[in-house]
């Protein structure tokens, strides 16, 4: 009986037009606009009538120079961890041709060569005799990186 005089009470009362709506949920805070990314600088558009810029290889500031030996020929020398027949420094110590191959007469297969390092001993190119014409102006360079050469001949990579 209670339940059914409260449901009467409640049906008597519940229609209220005049009262004021009840209040909305509180809006959520506005999430922060997203700050703009710093703007990317952008790279100037190269002048065409401009020479191309020569691509240089910087050699880590920590590397030291190397000794070359007198130019000539060293037998059995390690040329990255690999010990080769013979290698044949000329020009001052910044060509060095190595032959892999130990057959004679002898043929250089491999020369390693300073272009862009100014450092005595210090190599930045490596070519390969690709068509085995014992000339390396015709063979494109295949390797770049940084080879020193000791006073014995041997040739490590940095």
């Amino acid at each position: 009986m209670k339940l059914f005089a409260l449901l009467a009470v409640l049906i008597a009362c519940g229609s209220n037009k005049d009262a004021p709506p009840p209040p909305a949920p509180a809006p959520a805070p506005p999430a922060p606009a997203p700050t703009p990314a710093p703007a990317k600088p952008t790279a100037e558009a190269p002048d065409p009538s401009a020479p191309p810029a020569a691509k240089t290889v910087a050699p880590t500031p920590d590397v030291p120079e190397g000794n070359p030996p007198p130019d000539g020929k060293y037998e059995r020398v390690q040329v990255e961890g690999v010990t080769v027949p013979m290698i044949e420094v000329t020009n001052g110590g910044t060509v060095v041709l190595v032959d892999t191959d130990g057959k004679k007469p002898r043929t250089w297969e491999e020369q390693y060569k300073r272009k862009n390092v100014t450092k005595r001993g210090q190599f930045d190119v490596h070519k390969t005799d690709a068509n085995h014409n014992g000339k390396f102006d015709d063979d494109p360079i295949d390797r770049e990186g940084l080879w020193l050469i000791d006073d014995k001949g041997n040739i490590t990579k940095h």
